[in-house]
């Protein structure tokens, strides 16, 4: 996983956050570094993918609705390229469409703007469990069939 630690009792992951609206972002970005969280802000879909391109994140929490690139279109992109990420989508236009959309997409939280980020706190906690235990199945059911799989094809041609 992407640097999460356990510091002084709060789990701590690395969050990349997608917002044209550059004030929200870094407002959500300096908030989330004062939380012990490592986080990292972009104005646009593209420079966020390349982001993921080159370095690992447990969470993406991204607008809705942005210019270049809406947040599900990224975020169907961000999955692409690791399937594990935990995503976020924020909106201050929420809509049942675009909550399903959302929810089609993989997403794994539907936030309403304005929020709190105290209120956002909680979420990002369950959200970066979510990423660990992913990580884990994940590593878990590959040795599994490294390990396994050699045994049952043996099984297998004792017919």
């Amino acid at each position: 996983m992407a640097n999460m630690t356990t510091m002084a009792g709060r789990v701590v992951g690395k969050i990349l956050v997608v917002d044209d609206e550059v004030e929200l972002k870094n407002a959500l970005v300096e908030g989330l570094l004062k939380r012990s969280f490592e986080a990292r802000g972009y104005t646009g879909g593209l420079e966020a993918l390349e982001a993921l391109r080159v370095e690992t994140f447990d969470l993406l929490i991204s607008d809705l609705v942005m210019p270049e690139m809406d947040g599900i279109v990224l975020i169907k992109a961000a999955l692409e390229i690791d399937p594990h990420l935990i995503a976020l989508i924020m909106t201050g236009q929420g809509t049942i469409q675009t909550a399903v959309a959302a929810e089609e997409a993989g997403v794994f939280e539907y936030i309403l703007k304005p929020f709190r980020l105290q209120t956002l706190m909680p979420i990002l906690i369950r959200a970066l469990d979510t990423r660990r235990l992913r990580m884990e199945s994940a590593t878990q059911g590959t040795q599994w069939r490294h390990n396994a799989a050699p045994r049952f094809r043996n099984n297998w041609i004792r017919t």
